[in-house]
């Protein structure tokens, strides 16, 4: 993306990035300071992690189902550049682990208009049974969903 390009078109920028959130950082988002809040961060990602379980085959049906539950056990942000009540912005997410049990993902918040990372964050997550209240595996679509994404993500080496 590039200075100029504004909000059209999805973002993606290679190495198994897929847009799942973008909007629009308010004013009544910010501090007393006038920055946007850590919490308007937070909202954010939060939204684009629905998106990517949906991505996935998480569906709102499967959870209100109860076929299976989520769980975050770790989130680590990193906040790059400072973002300002009117800027807009997308979240762009990568898998970095699919194993039997755990999920692990990035996200990447971007100022669409200068194209700039301003924040990354990085989620753990647990597939829990949710009446045992204990992990479980991932049922099969969604492992191997999980996995696709990480191939994506994941550059080749070079060929022998």
């Amino acid at each position: 993306m590039n200075a100029g390009d504004g909000a059209a078109g999805a973002i993606g920028d290679g190495a198994g990035m897929r847009e799942t959130a973008r909007g629009t950082m308010h004013a009544w988002q910010c501090d007393h300071m006038g920055h946007v809040n850590v919490r308007a961060y937070g909202d954010r990602f939060e939204e684009a992690c629905w998106q990517y379980y949906a991505m996935l085959g998480i569906t709102p049906a499967r959870l209100r189902n109860r076929d299976i539950h989520m769980a975050a056990v770790q989130q680590d942000v990193a906040y790059r550049k400072e973002l300002l009540g009117g800027d807009v912005v997308a979240v762009r997410t990568r898998m970095l682990d699919a194993r039997e049990k755990v999920l692990r993902f990035q996200h990447e918040m971007l100022n669409c208009e200068t194209g700039d990372v301003c924040a990354t964050c990085t989620y753990t997550v647990v597939c829990l049974d949710p009446l045992a209240r204990r992990s479980q595996p991932f049922p099969s679509d969604i492992l191997e969903r999980a996995r696709a994404f990480l191939a994506e993500a994941t550059p080749a080496g070079p060929s022998r």
